[in-house]
């Protein structure tokens, strides 16, 4: 057997007892073991609790991002070819709507109040007949008038036996087997011709598919205008005003 050199012995003796001695003294400061839980709790911050604010900040989207979001519009629910160009006009009624006939009439209609305006037209302002426009709806067709201007005019609606002139009298040639006569108050200049801004209408329209065979619009005469509808035959009809920034709107659906 080989001896050890006395000084490397005792050199791993000493280290021995001072590695014990420190072993002794991590383990309790009064004689002690401390608990796992307090020994692991000296080196981890404890989570706060889920009820408590953290305190961090939200995440906000960038400056690409958010004009992202906020520039890009909202899906509308699809509208028909007719709505498109114009909107702020009642729609025609949905596919599996039954449609009310009993809104309709071949009686003569007025508008509530009439002769008053429906709105009246602020002063200095203008309302005048700028478009004509038609349209093919389910179970009924329908003609716009389209006025520039504010306010909104009062209507009266009935069948004639000719078309006339406000004021003299005087005949216009229209030849269909009905004819609708609208007279609308309240436009303003009171008195305007096509010079003035009111559209005046003498020569047939193409029907584009509608029972209109003709329209026939005359100048504004003391406030007052006619509109002539021609048809194929008497048919029910109802007639509605709808405001719009650009100026009132009058609606005549005619039955099929």
């Amino acid at each position: 057997m080989k001896d050890v050199p006395l000084r490397t012995a005792r050199s791993a003796a000493m280290a021995a007892a001072l590695t014990a001695c420190l072993a002794v003294a991590g383990c309790t400061a009064n004689g002690e073991d401390l608990p796992q839980q307090e020994q692991q709790s000296e080196g981890t911050e404890e989570p706060p609790p889920l009820d408590e604010p953290t305190h961090e900040p939200l995440t906000t989207a960038s400056k690409d991002q958010a004009s992202t979001v906020e520039d890009e519009p909202e899906a509308l629910p699809e509208a028909s070819s007719e709505s498109d160009e114009h909107e702020g006009e009642p729609a025609p009624a949905p596919d599996n709507e039954v449609l009310d006939v009993t809104e309709f009439s071949a009686d003569p209609l007025q508008s509530e109040g009439f002769p008053d305006l429906l709105t009246e037209v602020p002063e200095g302002s203008q309302l005048l007949l700028e478009q004509v426009r038609v349209g093919v709806h389910e179970g009924y067709h329908r003609i716009v008038f389209d006025h520039a201007g504010a306010g909104a005019p009062g209507w009266s609606a009935e069948y004639v036996d000719e078309a006339v002139e406000p004021g003299s009298g005087f005949p216009l040639e229209m030849t269909s087997e009905a004819i609708l006569y609208v007279g609308v108050v309240g436009l303003e200049p009171a008195n305007a011709s096509q010079e003035e801004g009111q559209l005046q209408v003498s020569e047939p329209i193409d029907p584009a598919g509608t029972v209109f065979s003709e329209i026939v619009t005359t100048f504004v005469h003391h406030g007052s205008a006619s509109y002539y509808i021609g048809l194929d035959t008497v048919r029910e009809y109802r007639i509605s005003v709808w405001e719009h920034p650009e100026g009132p709107r009058l609606i005549i659906d005619v039955l099929v």
